[in-house]
Formats: structure tokens, C-alpha cells, sequence
């Protein structure tokens, strides 16, 4: 029953795409005004937060017209002095993301860029170059609230951090870097419908691959390899944490493994299940 009511908690995701879609008309205005006044926006995040804006990064890159987009999920010292080094910061927008509001991370990478800022822009302009994203009534929020950040968006408390791709932190830093969120949350509502309760289970594509996945792993093929279309390679690392945080609970669970170079058959042993994302898309033989 303790788990019921967590769960019962935890399903905002399901709905997500419809009701970001209805956002998107605002959103493109909001990236509109942002995109006349910086060259950059850096996500500020740690783990399920940051990693979907990582993804699509990688696979849309810049768009002509709009800022470039940055994902900043290391303490590591050299990646945070190689990331302000590329950027202006006086024409850099920061997405402060962080569901719980608390995470130590976020919040250094807040800290220290925003002091960086102030020192550029002054205390009473700092904050217009800051975003938040974060659930209602949480710290960050009132700490977003008292320095008077450009913007505040408040998400679905119900969804959680790897689930997040579709909502706010996700979708937020893809229209600001001039991405067609439009489409993409169309097709996240069909992907939905597809696999809707009403749909028959043999045509229901995403059931059908969970439960394959499942009994697989049940009967001893626990190690699921991702293998991607150079079009789409970062997707691979987004699956990656799903799979591995969603699964692995209480000494079970399938191990994945992203971006490894495939083998002849015989490398492997038979514990392992492969999965090619990349159907549809243009042949690869110019690339070999």
C-alpha cells in the first residue's frame, strides 16, 4: 500500500506532453524576446534535470537566428572554467534546474555564476540573466523570487527528475535554443496514444518492447545494449539513465550499455539483449 500511494504521486509524466504543448505558443514567445538580447544559454542541473537538454544539444545543435545551447552537469573544476571561457557572459542566460530545489550542485553552479554575473551586470540587473525550474513552493524558487529572476517555471510536482524530458526541464532550454518543441510534444502525444490502455497490446509498440525487455532480463538476458544512428548517438546516454535508475531496484534490475563498439557475435556471452534505435532514418554506408 506504501507503494501505491508513492506511485499514485509519481505519474504526472504521463500527461505531460499535452499539457506542455498547450505552452508552446508562449514559450516560442518568451524564446523569441530571449533569443534579441543573449548568444548563450546554460543549464545549470545535475542528473535527470539537465541530461534531456544535453540529448537534444547534441543531436539539433545551433539553431541560425537563436542562442547556443550549454549543459553544465559537473563540479569538475576544468569543465566549469572551459565552459565560462566560451561563453559572453554579459549575453548568457542561465537555467537554474533543479526539481527539489536543494540539489548541492545546482545550487554552486547557481552561486558561482551568478556572483560572476553580479560582477558584470551589478546586483540590481543580475537576476534577468537567470531562469529557474523547479517545483512549487521550493527554495530556489523564493531564492529566484527575491533576486528577480527574468523567469520562473514551476513544474509538475508529480513528475520525477528521469522522467522529466517532456515537461519544463526539458522542453524550456529546447525552445529558448530555438528548437521545434511544437513537434517534438506531438510526437511524444502520439507516442502516448500508440500505447494508450485502449490500444491492443500486440500494437502497442512501447508495451511490447517493456515486457520483451522484462522477460528477457528475467531469464538471465540482463545487459541491454544501445545501439544508436550516428544521427540520433546521444539519445543512447538519455535511455541509458532510464533503464538503469528505473530498473534497478532491490537486486534486480538490466544493466545498459551506451556507446560501446560492437563486437563479433562470439564477444558476447548470452546474457545480453541489443536494441537498435535509429529505424527510418538515412542509411549509414557513407559513414563507415
Amino acid at each position: 500500500p506504501a507503494h501505491v500511494e508513492i506511485i499514485k504521486k509519481a505519474l504526472g509524466w504521463v500527461e505531460i506532453p499535452q499539457q506542455t504543448h498547450a505552452q508552446t505558443g508562449e514559450l516560442r514567445e518568451f524564446a523569441s524576446a530571449c533569443a534579441k538580447k543573449f548568444d548563450h544559454v546554460v543549464v545549470l542541473g545535475m542528473g535527470g534535470s539537465s541530461l534531456a537538454p544535453d540529448v537534444l544539444r547534441a543531436t539539433f545543435g545551433k539553431v541560425a537566428g537563436y542562442p547556443r545551447l550549454h549543459v553544465l552537469d559537473s563540479t569538475d573544476p576544468a569543465q566549469v572554467r572551459a565552459l565560462e571561457a566560451s561563453l559572453d557572459l554579459s549575453r548568457s542566460l542561465f537555467i537554474v534546474a533543479s526539481k527539489s530545489g536543494t540539489t548541492s550542485e545546482p545550487a554552486a553552479f547557481f552561486g558561482y555564476f551568478y556572483n560572476r554575473v553580479r560582477q558584470t551586470a551589478g546586483s540590481q540587473s543580475a537576476g534577468k540573466q537567470f531562469v529557474a525550474i523547479t517545483d512549487p513552493g521550493t527554495q530556489l524558487a523564493q531564492e529566484a523570487k527575491e533576486a528577480g529572476f527574468l523567469r520562473i517555471f514551476e513544474n509538475d510536482p508529480t513528475i520525477g527528475g528521469r522522467y522529466s524530458a517532456l515537461s519544463y526541464f526539458g522542453i524550456v532550454p529546447a525552445a529558448l535554443a530555438g528548437y521545434d518543441v511544437a513537434t517534438i510534444l506531438e510526437r511524444g502525444c502520439a507516442a502516448l496514444a500508440a500505447n494508450s490502455r485502449t490500444t491492443p497490446v500486440d500494437q502497442a509498440a512501447g508495451v511490447r518492447l517493456g515486457a520483451t525487455l522484462g522477460a528477457l532480463a528475467k531469464n538471465g538476458h540482463d545487459k541491454l545494449t544501445i545501439v544508436t544512428h550516428p544521427e540520433v548517438r546521444a539519445f543512447g546516454a538519455w535511455v541509458e539513465q532510464l533503464v538503469a535508475e528505473s530498473t534497478g531496484k532491490s537486486g534486480k534490475g538490466i544493466i545498459p550499455v551506451e556507446g560501446e563498439p560492437l563486437g563479433a557475435p562470439h564477444d558476447y556471452g548470452s546474457d545480453r539483449t541489443f536494441v537498435y534505435v535509429g529505424a527510418g532514418l538515412p542509411s549509414t554506408e557513407h559513414l563507415q
